[in-house]
């Protein structure tokens, strides 16, 4: 009954304290050894949850990906430099309008929207033998805008992104700052934070929501698929949650990523501290009416190969060490007294 003592003590929600109660207190009353169980990931291994949208197959994002041509189309926003030669009053750079087009001097507006540079040239040229004798025009891209991709929700930097050329899910995740994007964001470069699943909407009637945990742990790369210009990635915030208590930093509920495990998650609040009993940590889960003691030590020499995948609803709680109470006490004497009796349990 300590251990749940302990729990109840700790700002949780209450929900949670319901759900765990029966399941801890049936543990306690449980024997040694029957808790004592090495960590086993075949036992605790996370079953596969039940997704809240449809996520797409294979065959559903190969219809969805469509056919991508890794050439760079010019698009609203692109500043490009047409070169007229022997025509300088024609030649400068332009922006691609909002409406696709560019404007030359004599000429007026011309499409450029969806073109290539060599086929934007040749229109050029093509629009230009009507007024001049055999002209030759060429176009550059100065700068990229084109390409644009909206990444919004649980990211670091939400908006609009831009690329050379049609971009990979992944790389557009990285560029909007998630962990395994490697671009270090502030808000999420923690495994638990890392992004299980989102939505890619294509025009105003056509969406995907594609599973991430396969991807990000690299089991399927055919689930990055690249992207069209103006598609929108939107990344939901993570509802589901584990729980850290007890004797650790900052206790309370961490949302549950791709790669959440027992030790990701210690560290995702702080780690035990100074009072906490490492040998002693409690894992339970309620889904299951499962409940382990682990050994932190045990872990650590492991080099984490036997370290415990998380599924949402998990609890993990630290207890009070023995050595730790006695010490809490000590530290709220004053300095005199805690020398005196230091000095009297060393003698």
């Amino acid at each position: 009954m300590k251990i749940w003592q302990e729990i109840a003590r700790v700002p949780a929600v209450p929900a949670l304290i319901a759900c765990v109660s029966l399941t801890l207190m049936a543990g306690c009353a449980s024997t040694n050894s029957e808790q004592r169980i090495q960590p086993n990931v075949s036992q605790l291994a996370p079953a596969e949850p039940m997704p809240k949208p449809d996520y797409a197959t294979l065959a559903g994002l190969q219809e969805f990906e469509g056919v991508t041509d890794s050439r760079y189309t010019l698009g609203p926003g692109d500043k490009v430099t047409v070169t007229v030669w022997a025509h300088p009053e024609i030649s400068g750079p332009r922006t691609v309008g909002p409406d696709g087009n560019i404007q030359l001097p004599f000429v007026g507006s011309i499409k450029f929207a969806d073109l290539t540079t060599d086929e934007a040239g040749d229109k050029v040229t093509s629009i230009l033998s009507d007024y001049y004798v055999k002209p030759v025009a060429t176009v550059t891209v100065d700068s990229y805008s084109g390409n644009n991709v909206t990444v919004l929700g649980h990211v670091d930097k939400p908006g609009i992104l831009h690329f050379d050329n049609p971009p990979t899910l992944l790389e557009a995740l990285a560029g909007a700052g998630t962990e395994n994007g490697k671009a270090a964001p502030a808000a999420t470069t923690t495994a638990s934070s890392t992004p299980t699943r989102c939505a890619v909407f294509r025009g105003s009637n056509r969406v995907v929501w594609i599973n991430l945990k396969p991807l990000l742990n690299g089991e399927d790369p055919a689930l990055n698929i690249r992207l069209q210009r103006n598609d929108l990635v939107y990344v939901p915030d993570s509802d589901e949650m584990v729980y850290v208590m007890g004797q650790v930093k900052t206790p309370g509920a961490y949302p549950i990523g791709a790669n959440t495990s027992v030790l990701s998650a210690l560290a995702q609040a702080g780690g035990v501290d100074d009072n906490g009993q490492p040998s002693e940590i409690v894992l339970a889960r309620p889904s299951q009416h499962v409940q382990r003691i682990i050994n932190f030590k045990d872990f650590v020499q492991a080099n984490n190969s036997s370290d415990y995948a998380l599924q949402s609803g998990d609890i993990i709680y630290v207890p009070k060490s023995g050595i730790a109470k006695v010490g809490y006490v000590l530290q709220q004497l004053n300095p005199i007294s805690s020398t005196l009796l230091f000095g009297a349990a060393i003698f």
